[in-house]
């Protein structure tokens, strides 16, 4: 009896820090405002767009720009103004909630948001870059030897 009651307490320890690890994870957000390439076609970006998560304190953006927002919790609300050039109307507005899971970053492209694909979420920035090449200064300089 006393190993049944062990074995529920370590169960509901388990499982309870999976949940607040899943409700209590930190994510990054990056807000792409880039003219991108989708299936052939080509999304030009947003003259101006307004961006507000969670009812935090909303971001403009300008075309080729890319901002970071940290959230925390397994889900955020998004709300997009596209405004016209002047800024000072609302051209288009989508609001959504957005469900990560155990995601760690995300990347989401206004253009695609704004054109309602369902492919506007990209990987994040660090798996689109290349790799890094190897400096050759610094390679000739770790096989010199130093004599002294």
């Amino acid at each position: 009896m006393r190993a049944l009651q062990r074995t529920s307490v370590v169960c509901l320890t388990a499982v309870l820090a999976v949940w607040f690890f899943y409700m209590g994870r930190e994510h990054q957000i990056f807000l792409e405002n880039r003219t991108v390439e989708a299936n052939g076609r080509s999304f030009r970006a947003l003259e101006l767009v307004r961006v507000t998560v969670d009812g935090a304190r909303p971001i403009e953006m300008m075309p080729r720009e890319r901002d970071l927002v940290r959230v925390i919790g397994p889900s955020f609300r998004l709300k997009v103004e596209v405004l016209d050039a002047f800024g000072d109307e609302t051209e288009k507005l989508i609001e959504m909630d957005i469900k990560l899971g155990f995601t760690r970053d995300i990347m989401i492209s206004m253009p695609l948001l704004a054109a309602h694909r369902k492919d506007y979420i990209l990987p994040p920035p660090a798996l689109l870059a290349p790799p890094s090449e190897p400096d050759p200064v610094s390679d000739e300089m770790d096989k010199t030897e130093i004599d002294f």
